[in-house]
């Protein structure tokens, strides 16, 4: 039957599909209320937190899993882009370089790290990201975008920091 923790991570889950951010929020504060170590709400919150707009407070949950269950993927992938929305690209970097450290290729990590490395003006590295995830799944189209976008903006010289997409 599961928990009364599981329900209400089901009970959020739910929320966050009907687009009840704010809902899904409350009931993952009930949850932490109740168990302050439950790594899914944390994981939850964090993404919850990352989609309202609230960077900082998304990477402090995300921190809270990383503490408990020392690199933890989608805590670092998660961390990551919130870092990246914060503009601290080479933090960002550090939390893919850690997912693609442990031996286990990565798609996401490689694209995610990609476009750090293209917010930084580094598009050669990030074009070799792009291309190492397409490798891995030729579907991920923002890659292929991406990859796109970066080859033109070093064919045209540009050394500025550019939006790949």
């Amino acid at each position: 039957m599961g928990s009364v923790e599981d329900n209400l991570i089901r009970k959020a889950s739910a929320r966050i599909e009907d687009d009840d951010l704010d809902g899904a929020l409350r009931v993952l504060d009930a949850v932490l209320v109740r168990d302050p170590r439950n790594k899914d709400a944390l994981l939850d919150k964090g993404a919850v937190l990352q989609n309202l707009g609230h960077a900082l407070q998304s990477i402090q949950c995300y921190d809270a899993v990383l503490d408990m269950a020392p690199g933890c993927f989608n805590a670092l992938l998660n961390k990551g882009a919130a870092l990246h929305a914060e503009g601290r690209y080479a933090d960002a970097i550090s939390c893919y370089d850690e997912i693609l450290g442990d031996g286990k290729p990565s798609p996401l990590a490689l694209l995610y790290k990609g476009l750090s490395l293209g917010e930084l003006g580094r598009f050669e590295d990030a074009i070799r990201h792009f291309d190492d995830a397409l490798l891995l799944d030729g579907d991920l189209e923002l890659a292929r975008l991406s990859r796109g976008a970066a080859e033109r903006l070093l064919n045209n010289g540009d050394d500025g920091r550019q939006d790949l997409v």
